[in-house]
């Protein structure tokens, strides 16, 4: 591979519109963002949101309309995709039936006309990367659809790119394989030290697996940042609602530039998306469910009980509020003693662990 300092992906002004019976859609429009050297990246979002349209623009497989692609400091809209230095990984495997896994992997290596000792010696080298040595004789029927998407992972990784792209690669397997497989790519790509970009509409895949990750909706990046950051600090209420499961509350502006709830008690927000959100008017206030309080109900705010859902790690609380148009959500790790369906209890949480928007606010 070469030199991993030279390995950057800069994208500027991604544009990509298709003509359909309805009319022009615009799948992409206007993104730009950075990729360091070594770093996984993930772009995620619902079905039709421009993710992977992107990653097919990056990968030459879609032509962009306007915008530049430069991968180590290469010009990649003026290359075509076999010269790119790229592996790509589908959803799909794409494995040739009639092929063994080890053929499958070396078919691309023997049409570049590579010499046999040095196909056996990449197509070998690379399997036993994977954990499928033994398996390289089988044909794709005869493994398991996690054993075929490492051999698709494998097929990848024997060009040596310096670039791994991978379009919702564990969309097709089990949720337990999934959480496998994610953690053998991970594993894979800090070893081999390979930029990623990885494609999924699965928040929890993406919170799980990346440095980064870039929040799509309708053909825009709205967010871009770490995890943890998407997560506590969501930029838009789309990303709020998308990433993680989230309440919503209606609050409006005080004097003091705190925000009143429906209930009547008052927060300083930890964060406000623009930053006066609901300093002069109303605002919308986001709180996840683990940090609502739930207490007995011996003063303070009266909710009611509608369900409680046993979940195995967390036990999860839908609440009635006066002044809420959905049940306020509550998690915690253990059953409240003596609280049930029905019952009256105190619902709080903390302005350090809320975020607020203007109404209407976010994309």
């Amino acid at each position: 591979m070469s030199d991993p300092a030279a390995r950057a992906l800069a994208v500027r002004g991604l544009t990509k519109r298709f003509a359909t019976a309805e009319g022009e859609i615009l799948a992409v429009d206007d993104v730009s963002f950075d990729v360091a050297p070594g770093e996984f990246f993930t772009m995620l979002g619902p079905s039709g949101c421009g993710k992977t349209t992107t990653l097919r623009m990056i990968a030459g497989l879609e032509r962009p309309g306007a915008g530049t692609i430069v991968f180590a400091g290469r010009d990649f809209v003026s290359l075509p995709a076999r010269e790119r230095a790229i592996g790509m990984v589908f959803q799909s495997y794409a494995l040739f039936p009639h092929l063994s896994a080890f053929e499958n992997v070396a078919y691309g290596l023997r049409l570049r006309g590579l010499a046999e000792a040095e196909i056996r010696a990449r197509v070998g080298e690379t399997l036993d990367l994977l954990r499928l040595g033994a398996l390289a004789e089988r044909p794709p029927a005869s493994l398991s659809g996690g054993q075929q998407q490492r051999v698709s992972i494998a097929r990848a990784l024997v060009y040596r790119p310096d670039l791994l792209l991978l379009d919702e690669p564990l969309a097709n397997l089990d949720a337990k394989l999934r959480v496998s497989l994610r953690e053998e790519i991970r594993d894979l790509q800090r070893r081999l030290g390979i930029t990623a970009l990885y494609v999924t509409h699965d928040q929890e895949e993406a919170m799980a697996v990346s440095d980064r990750v870039a929040v799509f909706d309708r053909g825009r990046m709205v967010q871009v940042g770490a995890p943890a950051d998407i997560y506590l600090e969501p930029a838009t209420l789309f990303v709020a609602d998308f990433v993680g499961r989230a309440n919503f509350v209606p609050a409006r502006g005080a004097a003091d530039g705190r925000l009143v709830l429906p209930w009547g008690e008052t927060i300083a927000p930890r964060r406000r998306f623009p930053s006066d959100a609901g300093a002069s008017g109303e605002a919308v206030v986001m709180v996840r469910p683990e940090r609502v309080a739930l207490q007995p109900p011996t003063g303070g705010t009266k909710g009611r009980v509608l369900r409680v859902e046993f979940l195995g790690a967390i036990v999860r609380y839908a609440v009635e509020v006066e002044g809420l148009a959905e049940p306020l959500v509550a998690d915690g790790a253990r059953p409240l003693p003596g609280i049930g369906e029905g019952s009256n209890l105190r619902i709080g949480f903390a302005g350090d662990d809320a975020v607020a928007y203007a109404r209407g606010g976010g994309p």
